[in-house]
């Protein structure tokens, strides 16, 4: 049970009720957690913004689905790491590949942009000083331009963010998520373990 309420239907405004039909077809974030967000205007001023940065941009859904969903899997995120982007399923992205993220650095199936955005996502939740090294980005200007490099970091900022505060909101465990997905509890078990 979340810890905050869901907003009933009599009091969404139009707008939230569009949204909840958008959120439907994009698949993350879904209908649950916008109903908690919608009860402030702040929430619906967030949407807004979601959509826009998910949408738009340079960097393909499916890159920016691995990056969120790595993130989600390093806060420990039920929700996070149970939804997925049908924008990015439809671009190729099938959960195999998904589930290789807990180890994409010795995992082959990754391409190296494809690494080195990981690894973006990866220092800015854990370790902020990797990601603010020259030398990381050179590395990262020979595979991305400064724009898709820009998207990308506000991309991974944003997850790390909003995603801790949705993590709080408790809509599904990190356990119901593991039972959702025994791939996931794998994966999890195998990366607390160090092996």
């Amino acid at each position: 049970m979340p810890r905050l309420d869901y907003i009933s239907d009599e009091d969404l405004t139009a707008e939230a009720k569009t949204f909840l039909e958008l959120a439907e077809k994009a698949g993350s974030p879904d209908a649950r957690v916008l109903r908690i967000l919608f009860k402030s205007p702040a929430g619906l001023a967030w949407y807004r913004y979601w959509r826009a940065f998910a949408i738009e941009g340079e960097l393909p859904a499916d890159l920016k689905e691995l990056c969120r969903v790595k993130i989600a899997f390093e806060h420990t995120c039920g929700y996070c790491s149970t939804v997925r982007s049908n924008e990015a399923k439809e671009a190729g992205l099938l959960e195999d590949k998904i589930q290789q993220v807990w180890d994409y650095e010795n995992s082959n199936i990754f391409s190296v942009r494809e690494k080195l955005a990981l690894r973006f996502a990866d220092y800015l939740k854990h370790d902020i000083a990797m990601a603010d090294d020259d030398a990381f980005y050179v590395e990262l200007k020979e595979h991305f331009t400064e724009s898709e490099i820009v998207e990308l970091g506000l991309w991974c900022a944003e997850n790390v963010g909003a995603g801790s505060f949705v993590r709080t909101l408790s809509i599904i465990t990190w356990e119901q998520a593991c039972e959702l997905n025994p791939q996931t509890a794998a994966n999890a078990k195998k990366a607390s373990s160090g092996s």
